[in-house]
């Protein structure tokens, strides 16, 4: 007698599209870890957020505008009057006293009541008419770097102006055209054409590169913290293998959360700066979108990677600190890369935010073509791959040391 033919037993697909159950054990592990720990959800997602508001607020004009000068009129005529309205009348620079002489000029700079000092000269009139060429100086605040040297620009262009519309009048009355005269003021003119940031705004400049700079310091803290956790707590890392099974499945797992808050924060960051602020935008969406998202996975990589290696927690967060806080003066946008000593250039060549800030300037503002901007995305990759197998190598090692000395202890 013969039993009934055995039945196959159904796939579901669904079920068998699932993650492994390794990595949903640590996935839902971690999310409960962010959700008991207010402190760190705070860190994740709104502290960012509001250090964006804040920066978007003190960048929100864009330029810097109306800086105090002080102006040193040793000439008192019409003219030199003229000289300081048209300094004044630009927008960059506002007149903010007229003192008799340099030693009060100088006061007013130290005291940080000016950023540049103008000074013009006795008999300026007078030596004018004379068709000599006399001497308007400008001093300027060279420790603070951008304002001293705007202030200084803007002021050296008006006085420019004005003397190019003196010869020109000087030239008239000696009976040359207009024409003529402008030749004779200028026999080779410059023209000017600054590219892909022309108005010199501070949003397209600064802000879109302190963004993600601010940014690369959360994600590598929160990864830090959430590998060190499991390294320095007992059993953990055998407690984490244990339900991760593999390698591959804690990390996915544990940086996972992390990653989404990141990218959701990125991009809130980014929609402030191409919609509210009106940030320039030549670029290919899923190329910019995929460059922040290689950008996040290499810095939890390193991040991940650094408390792997770091004797504590404290250790891995001044470690992390050491490597990524001065990352903006190596990433080479306040200052060239190719000036920079072999030291600074190696240092900035490991961290994810020099190339990420490469490709996303090339995406941004100059909307270089995908054959110019696949290069940096490849040595972004690689980062990621370094960091990540790095931290794959470490991790199976501390798992394995972890088990033998509980089997010793045992």
């Amino acid at each position: 007698m013969t039993g009934p033919p055995p039945t196959a037993t159904p796939i579901n697909p669904v079920r068998d599209r699932q993650p492994p159950p390794g990595l949903r054990r640590i996935l839902g592990r971690e999310l409960r870890q962010i959700a008991t720990r207010p402190a760190l959800a705070f860190m994740l997602a709104p502290m960012p957020m509001i250090i964006f508001l804040a920066l978007a607020a003190v960048f929100a004009p864009g330029l810097p505008r109306e800086l105090p000068v002080a102006v040193v009129d040793l000439d008192g005529t019409t003219l030199s009057r003229q000289v300081v309205r048209m300094v004044d009348a630009a927008s960059d620079v506002a007149v903010a006293q007229q003192v008799p002489n340099l030693s009060e000029a100088r006061q007013a700079l130290v005291a940080r009541e000016a950023y540049a000092i103008l000074v013009i000269p006795q008999d300026l009139e007078r030596n004018l008419q004379l068709g000599q060429s006399p001497e308007v100086v400008i001093f300027s605040n060279s420790q603070f770097l951008q304002s001293g040297g705007t202030a200084a620009r803007s002021m050296a262009t008006s006085v420019s102006t004005f003397a190019a519309g003196a010869s020109l009048r000087l030239l008239e009355t000696r009976g040359i055209g207009t024409d003529r005269a402008m030749d004779l003021i200028t026999p080779i003119p410059v023209q000017q054409s600054p590219l892909f940031n022309p108005s010199l705004d501070y949003i397209q400049f600064l802000l879109s590169a302190i963004v993600p700079t601010v940014m690369q310091i959360f994600i590598c803290a929160a990864a830090v913290l959430s590998f060190s956790r499991e390294r320095h707590s007992t059993g953990g890392m055998s407690r984490l293998m244990r339900l991760a099974k593999t390698p591959t499945n804690a990390i996915i797992g544990k940086l996972l959360p992390y990653t989404v808050l990141g990218t959701l924060v990125l991009l809130f960051g980014d929609v402030l700066l191409f919609t509210v602020f009106g940030a320039d935008f030549r670029g290919n969406v899923p190329v910019f979108f995929l460059n922040g998202l290689l950008f996040i996975l290499a810095c939890q990589a390193l991040g991940a990677l650094i408390a792997m290696i770091a004797q504590d927690t404290t250790g891995a967060l001044g470690m992390m600190a050491v490597i990524v806080a001065p990352a903006f003066g190596f990433a080479g946008v306040s200052f060239p890369r190719f000036g920079m000593t072999e030291f600074s250039q190696a240092w900035g060549a490991v961290i994810p935010l020099t190339p990420y800030l490469e490709l996303r300037t090339d995406q941004t503002l100059r909307g270089a073509p995908l054959e110019y901007s696949l290069p940096t995305m490849a040595i972004l990759f690689a980062l990621l791959v370094v960091f990540a197998t790095l931290l794959w190598i470490t991790l199976r090692k501390a798992a394995r040391l972890a088990a033998t000395t509980s089997e010793v202890d045992l």
